[in-house]
């Protein structure tokens, strides 16, 4: 009976104890306020290998790259980590992966940070995102002589690792123009997502009112 009242407790706590090791580990990998991580594998002292069936991960402004997620949501299955890099450092390094999907959301708050700290001659923009368009207004810098209003619509889209915002109008006073800032406000790089600890692909981005959803995976079409 003791032997099985050890095994029954090791099944709650050893998953417990290892999802809370990734969740720290993961708190200062992404910068984020607040993650959560369980993990799954039968019976659980096999975690210890570092071996997992499935590994579920939810963090709240989680920051990659330059920019934050207010929400990001990873399941991984078929996980190999470095148990000692866990244990003695605390730091989540994975030695392998088969399956991974990721949601992560951008708020329009956070767009508009973005611009006006990362986009050279952009300031004081206002984003306003809804599920056809996205609507940027903002200053710009004309070298050190001149400050202009424009706005920008356009749209978030994925690129293979790389989500970027595409501008589809230049409006200086309401009216179309050409894009005086050249390059910098055609495509606007938003997040790398090779800066994640695990490699995943662009596959979905949608757009709704105040917020922007990316789904990714690592699977190749």
């Amino acid at each position: 009976m003791l032997i099985i009242a050890v095994i029954v407790a090791g099944e709650v706590a050893i998953p417990s104890l290892v999802g809370n090791l990734i969740a720290r580990g993961m708190t200062g990998a992404t910068g984020s306020s607040s993650v959560s991580a369980q993990v799954a594998k039968r019976p659980a002292f096999l975690m210890f290998d570092g071996r997992f069936d499935s590994v579920r991960i939810h963090a709240n402004d989680s920051k990659v790259d330059k920019i934050t997620f207010a929400e990001l949501d990873a399941t991984l299955k078929d996980v190999a980590l470095d148990m000692p890099a866990l244990i003695t450092q605390g730091k989540v390094a994975f030695r392998g992966v088969r399956d991974v999907d990721l949601t992560a959301v951008i708020t329009q708050d956070e767009l508009s940070r973005f611009l006006n700290q990362t986009v050279k001659g952009v300031k004081n923009a206002k984003v306003r995102i809804e599920p056809d368009k996205i609507n940027v207004s903002a200053n710009f810098i004309l070298g050190q002589i001149a400050s202009i209003a424009i706005a920008l619509d356009g749209k978030v889209v994925g690129d293979g690792h790389r989500i970027k915002f595409v501008t589809d109008r230049f409006l200086i006073n309401n009216t179309a123009v050409g894009n005086i800032g050249g390059s910098v406000l055609t495509e606007i790089p938003l997040v790398d997502l090779r800066k994640l600890p695990f490699g995943v692909k662009a596959k979905k981005v949608v757009m709704d009112a105040g917020k922007i959803t990316i789904t990714a995976d690592n699977r190749t079409p």
